[in-house]
């Protein structure tokens, strides 16, 4: 039994210990946040996960098992930020074989993103004041909210970014900008650099008119690498997918994600794979042949 699958039997059974002790909500909910190691411990597990196939299988239950809790826990914005990762994360996983099923898992990552946000005073005042996401990203001021912000963002910029020909989808893409700005703001370094992997993207996508600035894309993404010495393959991904223009050595770069030993940074070990296998179809797009 993987560790991924250990850890994630454990979160249940302390689950399970909790429902059978006591009615009490407010008893259970104490239980839950003592149990936060154990649901942080699951995480880890789940991103030194270098199989894909085993986490496509093994993370709709652990999605499951957050949902369930939220339902007696459901201001527990640890709880909220790992389902919004993991909405995201599966999301990523099936794109490209299931678009539809993606837009679904995004679209649910960015309503547990948005409810963890809603944690901040600010930022929910700000909401019912009738004003937008990317107004009420702006009221956030402590780093406590920087995953949230984060993942919310990478969700929902996920969902835009498969559906780019839908414009009520990519109206979201301010929303998104904002989002990942305030984040970064608070902590450029979190995770591995997400934020300013994220940033590269926009300012690559977007044509100068949108807002869209080459020059800050590539120093987004140069960015990334510095931190991680270019091991955030995934960061490259986007890099070769979105930044370059030269068909030649985009093909080179994806080639050499491909390549790339297993191992290079292995707390990520599952977002290197996800870059791997995206790099496959996009070359095998380009009429490559890859292994």
């Amino acid at each position: 039994m993987t560790s991924f699958y250990r850890n994630t039997l454990y979160a249940i059974t302390i689950a399970f210990l909790l429902v059978i002790s006591t009615g009490c909500s407010s008893m259970l909910r104490t239980g839950i946040y003592m149990a936060h190691p154990a649901f942080e411990n699951i995480e880890v597990s789940l991103f030194r996960q270098q199989n894909i196939e085993l986490v496509k299988q093994g993370l709709p239950g652990t999605i499951l098992l957050l949902e369930g809790i939220l339902e007696t826990s459901p201001n527990d914005l640890l709880l909220l930020t790992m389902a919004a990762k993991s909405y995201t994360g599966l999301g990523m996983i099936v794109e490209d074989e299931n678009p539809a099923l993606a837009t679904a898992l995004y679209q649910r990552g960015t309503e547990c993103g948005i409810r963890a946000l809603k944690q901040n005073r600010s930022f929910r005042y700000t909401l019912e004041e009738g004003k937008s996401v990317a107004e009420a990203a702006k009221t956030i001021t402590s780093e406590t909210y920087v995953p949230a912000l984060t993942w919310t963002a990478a969700s929902m910029g996920s969902n835009v970014l498969l559906n780019t020909g839908d414009p009520m989808i990519a109206v979201d893409l301010g929303n998104v900008s904002t989002m990942i700005n305030q984040a970064n703001n608070l902590d450029g370094e979190y995770f591995y650099g997400f934020a300013h992997m994220f940033l590269g993207i926009i300012n690559s996508m977007l044509p100068e008119a949108f807002g869209g600035d080459k020059q800050k894309a590539k120093k987004e993404f140069a960015t990334v690498v510095a931190m991680n010495d270019g091991k955030f393959l995934l960061s490259t991904y986007f890099y070769a997918r979105f930044y370059i223009i030269d068909e030649a050595i985009q093909k080179k770069t994806l080639r050499e994600i491909v390549d790339t030993p297993d191992g290079q940074m292995p707390e990520i070990a599952l977002m290197n794979q996800i870059a791997k296998a995206k790099s496959r179809i996009l070359l095998k797009e380009k009429g490559e042949k890859v292994k």
